[in-house]
């Protein structure tokens, strides 16, 4: 779709994505992006990483990756990817970010937006409105997750509202 990647820049899913992103652009027209942190026991950057930025803290980190990004896509991960879900979830649930995509791919996403729904929603004195559990599009798979860019992408193309 002629978009950056930017991802955490490590092994797994993070060097899948950065992979596909330089393999499939063979005129070098976008960049994959690695966002990394200092950790002392942190891997080096995958070697698909061709523009890598170093954070201090979770904090600077989180703040680049909303900086440099117009969709979140969340895979399964752990209790960081969570932090950095649910941070991208407040900040367009009070609308410091707008018209940006946020993509919950598998199950463990699924069910925690029904968690939230169940004990935030669903509660008598709600914390948060059913409208909030509207903001993350929950998906299976890639395919998914691609088609739901795919039609953000086309709205950013021509300028549109989401």
């Amino acid at each position: 779709m002629g978009c950056d990647i930017v991802t955490g820049g490590g092994p797994g899913l993070m060097q899948a994505a950065n992979e596909g992103s330089f393999l499939a652009d063979k005129e070098r027209l976008t960049n994959s992006i690695g966002i990394r942190i200092n950790l002392d026991f942190e891997q080096s950057a995958n070697p698909f990483v061709e523009q890598m930025y170093q954070n201090q803290t979770f904090f600077t980190r989180l703040h680049h990756f909303v900086l440099l990004s117009n969709a979140f896509v969340v895979v399964p991960g752990g209790i960081g990817t969570t932090l950095e879900a649910l941070m991208i979830w407040q900040l367009l649930q009070v609308r410091k970010l707008n018209n940006m995509p946020f993509i919950l791919v598998g199950e463990m996403w699924s069910e925690l937006v029904d968690w939230a729904d169940k004990y935030m929603v669903n509660v008598q004195d709600q914390l948060a409105s059913p409208k909030d559990m509207q903001i993350p599009y929950c998906v299976n798979n890639f395919a998914e997750a691609t088609s739901v860019l795919r039609k953000h992408h086309s709205q950013w193309l021509q300028g549109c509202e989401i």
